[in-house]
């Protein structure tokens, strides 16, 4: 008996071996996207999963996990194993802006993520309902200030940078607007076009196809300079100036997830947006492809925690 347990727990030992030996990745991996679908990560999320797919030999699984401007699913991958099976892509406020607009944010980013790659950038742009009778940044504050406390704009999300877009708005020119957040920028969109809310920020995929069909107007973008893929469009600091935000997409994993892992990881996302068509499909979106190292993504979130943690506590606004 002895002789068989011995050889029993020889063999268990030997599997649990030759498991833990297999080449990574040996298993589907989960991408959550922590917004409902329809928003811009949830597009990126889609652009990018093929690519990977190719370069990994495994299934990429995207998991939409909505909730308090990206926090709620970006938590999950926070907490989740670093094995590199559960990878995070989320908007740059998930990370950056939200634990200074949110109460108990639950992670600190710097220490419980490790960055992958850049993925994408987005440009955001001030929209309107077409019944509002606005067709400029400077008509709309005109009109804020005839109507005070008439107006409410919409956002992904407590935290996300279209709120912080619409504070910063409100804190240059006074004028009062109240902010009503949504579980993502699908959401917000939806009601834009119900005319439920006059005024959001959006992103160019969910803001464009709905300005072509005359369901909503585009006012302005929230670039220092003029985006040069839409020169016609202003920027809101050519009106008011000192309001300056754009919106990027990394790949994320676990802290603690080996470097081996985490590099070809970054490779195939190097891979992946590489192809020319696949940077038309990000283009045709409003999406600018920008890959970048583990490193060089790790230490622009920290800048950016930096920066917004100087500039978020002089809007005013009590954290939810």
């Amino acid at each position: 008996m002895r002789h068989r347990a011995a050889a029993l727990a020889a063999l268990l030992a030997l599997a649990v071996s030759g498991a833990a030996a297999q080449p990574y990745p040996n298993r589907p991996i989960t991408m959550i996207v922590p917004f409902p679908p329809g928003a811009s990560t949830d597009s990126i999320a889609r652009l990018l999963r093929d690519g990977m797919v190719a370069q990994l030999g495994q299934p990429v699984v995207i998991e939409n996990r909505g909730g308090a401007g990206g926090t709620t699913g970006s938590a999950v991958v926070a907490v989740s194993p670093p094995d590199g099976y559960t990878l995070l892509l989320p908007a740059s406020a998930s990370l950056t802006m939200n634990r200074f607009m949110q109460k108990n944010y639950p992670f600190d980013p710097r220490t419980a993520l490790a960055g992958i790659s850049f993925v994408a950038e987005s440009t955001l742009f001030l929209v309107v309902h077409p019944s509002l009778p606005v067709h400029s940044t400077a008509e709309l504050i005109e009109y804020a200030r005839k109507n005070p406390g008439k107006l409410s704009y919409g956002s992904s999300g407590v935290g996300s940078g279209h709120h912080i877009a619409g504070e910063l708005l409100k804190q240059k020119t006074g004028i009062d607007m109240v902010h009503v957040p949504y579980k993502g920028g699908g959401p917000a969109m939806q009601d834009l076009i119900a005319g439920v809310i006059p005024v959001s920020f959006a992103t160019a995929p969910a803001a464009f196809p709905q300005m072509e069909a005359g369901k909503i107007r585009v006012l302005a973008s929230t670039r220092a300079e003029r985006d040069p893929d839409y020169p016609d469009i202003p920027t809101i600091a050519e009106t008011v100036p000192g309001i300056a935000s754009t919106s990027w997409f990394g790949l994320f994993a676990p802290a603690g997830t080996p470097a081996p892992i985490v590099e070809k990881l970054n490779e195939a996302v190097r891979v992946a947006v590489r192809p020319a068509d696949v940077v038309a499909k990000f283009k045709a979106q409003g999406l600018k492809p920008w890959v970048s190292s583990p490193g060089e993504l790790d230490a622009f979130v920290k800048k950016e925690i930096d920066y917004w943690g100087t500039i978020i506590p002089t809007l005013g606004v009590e954290p939810e």
